[in-house]
C-alpha cells in the first residue's frame, strides 16, 4: 500500500467517533475520584495535626518534668522537727540534744531501723506488694486505675506507696490527669534520689492516723501506749490498716471496721509470703488491745529536762517580741517550724543539779511537818544558763511550772548588794570601811509619810542594835538599818529605777496602794510581788563579772528550715556599775562567807577551796530562804520554801547554803581553784582601823584589811591617837565613841 493510502487510512481512524461512556460510570469515577482527594487531605490534615498534638503534648510533658516537685527527705524531717543542740563536753561543737515535734507532740520522727519489720512488710502488702520491684511507678496499676477513670468505674488503688508519699508531702492530691502525670515524674525522679528505706522511712512517719496523729510513732503512743519498735504483728497491721481511711479504720471509735481492714491485709501478707496458713489462722482470729494513755515514744515516763522546757518559753518569748505574735502562735511556729535551737546549756551541771534535786534525802531537813519546795539556776558570767530546775523531786510532766524562772517570791536581804551598798559604793557615798550607826531609823509612836510606827523599826534578825559598825560588818551580818539609811539618802526612786531599768528587773511595782518604790521594799526586799531566782542571779552578775549586766538566756540563735537566723539572744554586755565598785561589792560578798560574823560561813563554803561570794537573804516571816553563791566560774542562786502557801521554815542551821554547797562542789569539780574574780586595777586594798574605818596607823590596836578605790581612799585614824582602849571584839562597846558618819 502507498504512503498516502496508509496515511489517508491512518486518519480515517482518527476520525471514528469515541465509544459512549453510560452516566452510571461517569458518577462511580467521579466519586472514586473525589474520594481519593479527599483521603489524601484528610491524611494530610492528620498527619500534620498529629504532628501539632504531638509537639503540644510532648511541650506541655516537658513542662511538667520541669515542673515537678524537688521533695527533700531530708528536709521532711526537718520541717516537722524543732531540734535543740547543745555543746559537747569534749569537743565544744554542738551536737542534737532534744527533739520538739510538730503539734506539741503529735507528730514523733522514728528512724527506719527503730520500726520492726513487721510493720513494714504489712505496709508493702496493704499499700503496694510489688513496691520493692517497681522504680515508684506501678504502670499495670496505673493503666488500670486510668481506664476505671475513664470509664467512670474508678475503685482507685493507682498510686504507689511512693506517689501517696508525694501526695501526704505535697498536699497535692487533686483528681486531675495534670496532677497525676506530675506526680509519675515526680516519682520516678524521688526513687533515683532515694533508696527505697528512706521513702518508707519517710511514709511512715508523716501518714495520717486518725486524732490530728501523723507518723508511726506517735500512732503507736496514742493506741498502744508503746513505742513503735515494741509493736506486735497484730498491732502493726492494725496501724497500717487505719491509713487507708482514718476517720473508718480508726482503733478507738471503729475496732470492727479496722478488724475486717485488719483481714484484708493479713490475706495480702499471705499471698506474699510475708506469713503463714498457720499465722494468718491464728491472726484473724486475735483481738487487738488499745490504750488511750499517750507516752513519749523511746524515753517514755522520762520527760524534757527543767531547762529544755525553760529553752521552751525562752524562745517562745523571744519570738513573740520579735515579730509581734500572741502566745499561740509563736509556740506553734516554734513546734512546726522545723527550728534548730543553740542552746547555752552544760549538760554535765545540769545533770548535776537534777540528780542532786530528785533525791530529797540531800537536803537540809527543816522542823516543818512537810519539808519545804527548791528551785536552782546557775549562769556564766556571759549571761548564759547553764543549768536550771524548777522544783524538787523526780520531774512529773514537761512544761511544768518552773519556779526559778517563773516563780517570784519575797527576796529579803539579797537585795542589799544589788541595790544600797551598790549605788552607795558607786556614788561615793560610803567606802568598804564606813562606820555607819546601827540604831532605829524610826522610833515608837514616830511617824513618818502618814505611818505611825508601833515599834521601832527597822529591826533586825538577831534582835537589838550594835551601835557603830563598819560596812564590812554590816554586810557580813546583814544588818538592816543600814541598808535602810543609804536608800533613805539614795531615795527610794533611784533605787528602784536602777533595779528595774539598768538590771532589767521585772516584776517590781511602781504605782497603787502597794508599792515598790518605797524604803522597805528597795532596802529590805519586802516586794510587792517578789523576783524570780533568774532575774535575781542576772542582778548579780555584776559583782562578779567587773560590773556588767548581760540579760541571762538559755539560747544563742534559732535557726529557721532554711537554715536562716530569725532569733538572736541579746547578748550585749551593759555596764551598770563601775569595775571599781563591783571589784568592792565582791570582796565584801565574800566576807559574808569567810568572814568572822558572815551569815553565810556556818556551810564552810571555804573548804570548797575556791573564791566564794555571796549573800543569804529571808523574807520577814521566813517563808522564802536564799542564797546567792559566786564562784569565778560561775553563779549558782537556791531558793527554798513552799510553792503554793506562805510557811514559815522552821530551822536549825540555815538550810539554803549547803543546798548551793551540795550541788556547786560537784559543779567546780575540774575548775582551776587559782582562778580568781576580777579585780580593778584602780582598787587597791589597806589596812583600816576597825573602830574608826579609817585607814589605820600605828596608833590603832584592832586592824583589818579593806579594798579602795583610789579616788575615794578614807583618811588616816586620827581616833586612836595617844588614847588606850580595850578589845574591839564587839561593835559599840568601845570606851570611846568612834566618828560616824551621819546617815538619815
Amino acid at each position: 500500500m502507498s504512503l498516502k493510502k496508509k496515511k489517508n487510512q491512518l486518519e480515517f481512524e482518527n476520525e471514528q467517533p469515541e465509544k459512549e461512556v453510560s452516566p452510571a460510570v461517569k458518577i462511580i469515577k467521579g466519586f472514586f475520584r473525589f474520594a481519593g482527594r479527599m483521603l489524601v487531605t484528610a491524611l494530610s490534615v492528620f498527619i500534620i495535626s498529629g504532628c501539632i498534638i504531638g509537639c503540644v503534648l510532648a511541650t506541655v510533658i516537658l513542662g511538667m518534668v520541669d515542673d515537678t516537685d524537688d521533695i527533700d527527705l531530708d528536709a521532711l524531717e526537718l520541717s516537722y522537727t524543732t531540734i535543740i543542740y547543745s555543746k559537747d563536753e569534749d569537743t565544744g561543737t554542738y551536737v542534737e540534744d532534744t527533739k520538739l515535734y510538730g503539734e506539741k507532740g503529735k507528730l514523733i520522727w522514728v528512724d527506719f531501723e527503730d520500726m520492726p519489720k513487721y510493720l513494714i512488710d504489712a505496709t508493702v502488702a496493704a499499700e503496694d506488694k510489688r513496691f520493692w520491684q517497681h522504680q515508684g511507678v506501678d504502670f499495670t496499676r496505673t493503666i488500670s486505675a486510668t481506664i476505671g477513670f475513664l470509664t467512670g468505674n474508678d475503685s482507685g488503688g493507682g498510686s504507689t506507696i511512693t506517689q501517696q508519699l508525694i501526695k501526704n508531702a505535697t498536699g497535692k492530691d487533686e483528681v486531675r490527669i495534670d496532677r497525676k502525670v506530675k506526680e509519675i515524674f515526680n516519682a520516678l525522679a524521688l526513687e533515683k534520689k532515694y533508696s527505697k528505706d528512706q521513702i518508707l522511712e519517710a511514709y511512715l512517719n508523716i501518714i495520717a492516723f486518725g486524732y490530728n496523729t501523723s507518723g508511726v510513732q506517735a500512732a503507736s503512743n496514742m493506741y498502744f501506749d508503746k513505742d513503735v519498735s515494741e509493736l506486735s504483728l497484730e498491732e502493726c497491721v492494725a496501724l497500717i490498716s487505719i491509713t487507708n481511711n482514718p476517720s473508718r479504720y480508726e482503733l478507738f471509735g471503729h475496732e470492727e471496721n479496722n478488724k475486717e481492714r485488719r483481714q484484708y491485709v493479713y490475706g495480702q501478707m499471705l499471698e506474699i509470703g510475708y506469713i503463714d496458713r498457720a499465722q494468718y489462722d491464728n491472726l484473724i482470729e486475735t483481738t487487738v488491745v488499745t490504750s488511750k494513755g499517750q507516752s513519749t515514744g523511746k524515753d517514755k515516763g522520762k520527760y524534757q529536762s527543767w531547762f529544755i522546757d525553760f529553752v521552751i518559753e525562752d524562745v517562745i518569748d523571744g519570738l513573740m517580741d520579735e515579730y509581734g505574735w500572741d502566745r499561740a502562735t509563736a509556740e506553734y511556729n516554734l513546734y512546726n517550724g522545723g527550728y534548730r535551737i543553740y542552746s547555752t546549756v552544760d549538760n554535765r551541771i545540769q545533770s548535776i543539779v537534777e540528780d542532786y534535786y530528785e533525791h530529797p534525802e540531800n537536803f537540809p531537813q527543816v522542823r516543818n511537818a512537810t519539808q519545804p519546795d527548791s528551785a536552782f539556776v546557775i549562769l556564766n558570767f556571759d549571761g548564759e544558763v547553764v543549768a536550771i530546775v524548777g522544783g524538787k523531786g523526780e520531774k512529773t510532766g514537761s512544761r511544768l511550772f518552773n519556779i526559778a524562772s517563773m516563780g517570784q517570791r519575797h527576796i529579803g536581804s539579797t537585795i542589799k548588794p544589788i541595790s544600797s551598798y551598790a549605788l552607795a559604793i558607786e556614788n561615793d557615798l560610803i567606802t568598804y570601811s564606813t562606820v555607819i550607826t546601827d540604831e532605829p531609823v524610826y522610833k515608837q509612836g514616830e511617824t513618818y509619810q502618814g505611818t505611825t510606827f508601833a515599834a521601832d523599826w527597822p529591826v533586825n534578825y538577831y534582835a537589838g542594835y550594835m551601835g557603830d559598825v563598819t560596812v564590812d560588818y554590816a554586810v557580813q551580818r546583814s544588818v538592816n538599818t543600814i541598808p535602810v539609811k543609804l536608800v533613805t539618802l539614795l531615795t527610794p526612786r533611784t533605787v528602784f529605777d536602777f533595779l528595774t531599768q539598768k538590771l532589767h528587773i521585772t516584776s517590781l511595782v511602781d504605782s497603787g496602794t502597794n508599792n515598790d518604790v518605797a524604803v522597805a521594799p528597795m532596802a529590805l526586799g519586802s516586794l510587792t510581788k517578789g523576783i524570780s531566782p533568774l532575774e535575781l542571779a542576772g542582778a548579780y552578775q555584776m559583782i562578779g563579772n567587773g560590773g556588767l549586766y548581760i540579760k541571762p538566756h538559755s539560747y544563742t540563735q534559732v535557726l529557721n528550715s532554711e537554715g536562716e537566723v530569725i532569733l538572736k539572744a541579746d547578748t550585749a554586755p551593759e555596764r551598770v556599775i563601775s569595775s571599781e565598785t563591783s571589784t568592792i561589792l565582791n570582796k565584801l560578798c565574800q566576807r559574808v562567807t569567810s568572814g568572822p560574823n558572815g551569815t553565810g560561813t556556818a556551810a564552810n563554803l571555804s573548804s570548797m577551796g575556791f573564791k566564794v561570794a555571796g549573800k543569804t537573804g529571808s523574807s520577814s516571816d521566813n517563808t522564802d530562804l536564799w542564797f546567792v553563791g559566786m564562784t569565778p566560774q560561775y553563779l549558782g542562786v537556791v531558793w527554798l520554801g513552799y510553792a503554793e502557801s506562805m510557811q514559815e521554815i522552821h530551822y536549825s542551821s540555815y538550810p539554803t547554803p549547803i543546798i548551793w554547797k551540795g550541788v556547786m562542789k560537784e559543779v567546780m569539780k575540774g575548775e582551776d581553784p587559782s582562778v580568781d574574780f576580777p579585780v580593778s586595777g584602780n582598787v587597791v586594798s589597806a589596812t583600816y582601823c576597825t573602830k574608826s574605818g579609817d585607814l589605820a596607823t600605828s596608833h590603832c590596836q584592832s586592824t583589818a584589811t579593806g579594798w579602795y578605790k583610789k579616788n575615794n581612799m578614807p583618811g588616816n585614824c586620827t581616833d586612836c591617837y595617844g588614847f588606850s582602849y580595850g578589845d574591839y571584839g564587839d561593835y559599840g562597846d568601845y570606851d570611846d565613841e568612834p566618828e560616824t558618819i551621819i546617815i538619815g
